[in-house]
């Protein structure tokens, strides 16, 4: 007899908490950015070396020992650690930091340069990026990958390589196609 009391409270209650649960806003949903489909990623790796992004977009974090300059950054520029601005144009379209940390980048810019040892870059975005690596004291040069990590490829320690962002082949996937024979 006491359990059917106890239902109808129960109905009345989910009944009246009803409208106060649909009255509440919507919470937004959390997104993650959606990739672009002109953008890809590389990653370099050296432990004395140089390298310049030209004509970049995107989100680049690096992080090192050295010098870094950019130039006519359409964006932000995040210094973490001990990285300094030494130096920067009174238009502010060139600012030169020094130190050791990391540096994250978004935007748009003309060029990224930057000199010095224990360098870790990773880029998500397109355009140019040129890359020398010099021997350190285990005669390594370093390295870059696209995409896994376990497919990388050294750096070349007598010259300056240029890779595009994303990859570009030079032999596209094409599928060979049978011509007819005679003329």
């Amino acid at each position: 007899m006491i359990a059917r009391p106890l239902s109808v409270l129960a109905c009345v209650g989910a009944l009246v908490g009803l409208p106060l649960a649909q009255s509440q806003a919507p919470q937004p949903v959390a997104t993650t950015p959606t990739p672009r489909s002109d953008f890809g990623t590389i990653n370099v790796q050296s432990n004395l070396g140089s390298f310049r992004l030209i004509d970049g977009e995107g989100r680049v974090e690096v992080s090192f020992k050295g010098t870094i300059l950019i130039s006519r950054l359409v964006g932000e520029a995040i210094p973490t650690g001990n990285i300094k601005l030494e130096h920067e144009t009174p238009d502010k379209q060139r600012r030169l930091y020094s130190g050791q940390g990391t540096f994250v980048i978004s935007g748009k810019w003309r060029a990224v340069q930057w000199f010095g040892s224990d360098m870790r870059l990773r880029w998500n975005g397109k355009g140019i990026i040129r890359i020398t690596g010099e021997f350190d004291r285990n005669l390594e040069t370093g390295r870059y990958w696209y995409d896994e990590p376990d497919k990388w490829q050294p750096l070349p320690s007598t010259s300056m390589i240029t890779l595009t962002v994303p990859q570009q082949r030079l032999t596209p996937n094409v599928t060979p196609r049978e011509r007819p024979s005679g003329g």
